[in-house]
């Protein structure tokens, strides 16, 4: 095999080589460019210049001899005009044949000199004598021998400068003829070197090449464990070598994502578990048992900021574990993790007693480095900013690091671990809350059932003395003693419909409130409670109207629960309608819904109190400042009797113009409704019978505002 000196060695002879040959041939090119540049030069800067300037002297002469001869025969004055510009120009020829003229030409020059000088010299004469006179011809036709021997010595001159000029032209081509074959055969020997050192040099690499090409392709086509030979020349086993580090490389790198890939599904896993969990035990013991799955460590514990000593992950006890250890690892813990936390990241000190392993604060350093702690890994886990705690990762084996892999995977379990723990103690609070709230709900209906049954005896005992006292039964009373029992009568009457309403919401809350199902005329019940508040209409200023249709309206419900509904709605409607105002009751079939409605014109509900219009003990603000009595259940026990019974209630009000308050229930197939008129739901219905109820208005009277509660 040629080593990597030969390959080289081979290149440089054949650059050199070529290079050699390549000048070669541009010198003789170059002599053969030289030597036609030269007779260019002399082409052009000589002989062209003598024979352009013979030929223009030739031209002059010319002109100036048959001007002589226009002047002397033809008798024209302006005839000689121009001997004075040939004259001019041939001077001019003439400095430039005698200064560029070879010597071997200066006679031929000299003798058309003379001849010229003869010339313009007769062309002087002729001009002083008349035109076309015997003298003027008679030197007129002496310039023909002047002529011929001009012409003679011009054209001998332009002769030998154009066979000078073949000469030339001829030797030139011949040079570069010459110049260019020589390097042609430079440059044909130069190429066909280097073909030959070419085909020499791919013959002995080619070889070892093609095997490093079949080993690549064995190693992508998956076949790891292919390897490249090492042979050829010291260039190719450089690339062989190469090749098989970078499949060792892959490998390696290969081996860590299946490591990574691993443990990411692990972290994933126990992260789905962890926070499966709403008991932090659970969530602890769950994360304790995924750290020590996830991480081959001699020590792994987790550490919550709240408590003084770490909790030690599954399969992590150790006997070299001093009992002072925890003290001494909790020393500046909630600063030391606070920072870790606040900067997302882990602490991992390769080598404790290494110069990395300052960066530990010496109450943590120490106790690891006297315990053989070699690698140790600190990841904090907590929700934001707040911490609640470390997991704490120690390994005593050197050789052993924590990889980046298993940094993620804790970092993910930390992550898990600290979401798991925030929603298992929202979830233990929230049920501490619910216990407390339970309790609290229990206690208040406790007190309102109490309070209710405390209060009626007493208050029937009243009602009864103020009955027994307008009866007479103690005598004859005064005007002003009738007012004073009418308001106690008024007042105990309020007294015990507030003691009715909160006998009713105990009954809801404590869930012992329950509607007796049963077919109901909806038409009954509202006659029923119209014909109610009839004797207490005289004496007010408020209209009620009832709009009923012919046929009945047949629900499911309890008749004394659903009339309570319908007095409420009313009470309501006259107690906060000022007199002179309207009240409307109407019920309605619309679709498979009987629909109830109850409007006044009386003072509305604020925009800002609709929305709490069904809570509890809630009054509108403006009956508030119009110290209008109520207790704010009436809405409340409306809404809860409606939704027992499946319906719904809406409430559209506008301060000042009015409210409508509008029932929705669902209407009894056909067939299943108790007759109209019948008793229902254990309350006898009186008055008139259903179907002689007329559609339309009915004026049922005024109401009067005492009755009236909400």
């Amino acid at each position: 095999m040629r080593s990597r000196g030969s390959i080289v060695s081979q290149f440089l002879i054949a650059f050199c080589a070529f290079a050699v040959l390549i000048a070669i041939a541009a010198v003789v090119g170059y002599l053969g460019l030289a030597h036609q540049d030269s007779a260019a030069k002399q082409l052009t800067g000589r002989d062209y210049v003598l024979q352009q300037a013979a030929g223009r002297m030739q031209q002059d002469f010319t002109t100036s001899q048959q001007s002589i001869s226009g002047f002397a025969l033809s008798g024209r004055g302006d005839a000689l005009g121009p001997i004075s510009q040939s004259r001019t120009d041939f001077g001019t020829q003439m400095v430039i044949l005698q200064r560029v003229a070879p010597a071997g030409l200066r006679s031929l020059v000299l003798r058309q000199a003379q001849a010229g000088t003869q010339l313009f010299a007769v062309a002087d004469q002729v001009a002083t004598l008349r035109p076309a006179s015997a003298a003027a011809r008679g030197l007129a036709s002496g310039t023909s021998a002047i002529a011929g021997k001009f012409y003679a010595a011009n054209s001998g001159m332009q002769e030998t400068l154009a066979s000078e000029v073949r000469r030339l032209t001829a030797e030139s081509r011949h040079s570069l003829r010459i110049g260019l074959a020589w390097s042609a055969a430079a440059v044909a020997l130069a190429v066909a070197l280097i073909l030959i050192l070419s085909i020499s040099m791919v013959r002995s690499i080619t070889a070892p090449l093609r095997a490093l090409t079949a080993a690549v392709r064995t190693l992508t086509s998956g076949d790891r464990s292919a390897r490249v030979t090492m042979a050829g020349s010291a260039e190719v086993r450089k690339v062989a070598e190469s090749v098989n580090t970078m499949a060792d490389e892959n490998d390696r790198l290969r081996g860590q994502e299946e490591e990574r890939t691993r443990l990411r599904a692990l972290a994933r896993e126990a992260g789905i578990r962890i926070r499966q969990h709403l008991i932090t035990e659970d969530v602890l013991r769950e994360a304790s048992a995924a750290i020590t799955k996830c991480v081959a460590a001699d020590l792994a514990a987790m550490r919550l900021a709240e408590e003084g000593n770490p909790r030690y992950g599954d399969s992590s006890q150790r006997d070299w574990l001093p009992v002072s250890f925890p003290g001494a690892l909790s020393a500046n813990f909630h600063a030391w993790a606070s920072e870790l936390l606040r900067s997302q990241s882990s602490t991992v000190i390769q080598d404790v007693r290494g110069t990395e392993g300052e960066v530990l604060p010496p109450a943590i350093r120490e106790p690891l480095i006297q315990q053989g702690v070699v690698s140790h890994m600190a990841t904090p886990f907590g929700v934001g900013a707040e911490l609640y705690g470390v997991i704490e990762l120690e390994r005593v084996e050197p050789g052993h690091p924590w990889t980046a892999a298993e940094v993620e995977a804790i970092q993910s379990l930390a992550a898990d671990l600290g979401r798991g723990l925030q929603h298992a103690r929202l979830y233990e609070d929230e049920n501490r809350l619910v216990e407390q709230l339970k309790t609290l709900d229990q206690t208040k209906s406790d007190f309102f059932a109490t309070v209710s049954n405390e209060l009626r005896a007493p208050l029937t005992s009243i009602e009864g003395y103020v009955e027994m006292l307008r009866d007479e039964d103690a005598g004859k009373i005064t005007g002003a003693q009738e007012r004073m029992l009418e308001t106690i009568a008024r007042n105990a009457i309020r007294l015990r419909n507030l003691i009715e309403d909160l006998f009713m919401l105990s009954k809801i809350e404590s869930g012992a409130f329950q509607a007796a199902a049963r077919p109901v005329n909806l038409l009954d019940v509202v006659r029923d409670a119209a014909q109610v508040l009839q004797p207490s209409v005289d004496g007010t200023g408020l209209t009620l109207t009832v709009t009923c249709p012919d046929q009945g309206l047949m629900v499911s419900g309890d008749a004394g629960q659903l009339d309570r509904v319908v007095m409420n709605l009313l009470s309501n409607a006259a107690k906060f309608t000022p007199p002179g105002g309207q009240i409307r009751l109407s019920a309605a079939r619309v679709g498979d819904a009987a629909v109830l409605s109850v409007s006044d014109t009386g003072i509305g509900i604020p925009a800002k109190d609709k929305e709490a219009v069904f809570s509890r003990f809630f009054r509108a603000s403006n009956a508030v400042r119009r110290s209008i009595p109520g207790t704010g259940l009436g809405l409340t026990i409306v809404a809860t009797i409606i939704a027992d019974h499946g319906g719904s209630v809406d409430v559209q009000s506008n301060e000042g113009v009015g409210t409508t308050v509008t029932v929705r229930l669902p209407l009894l197939p056909a067939g299943r409704g108790a007759m109209a008129g019948m008793p229902v739901g254990g309350v006898p219905v009186g008055g008139v019978p259903a179907g002689e109820v007329p559609a339309g208005e009915v004026p049922m009277g005024e109401v009067p505002m005492g009755v009236a509660h909400r």
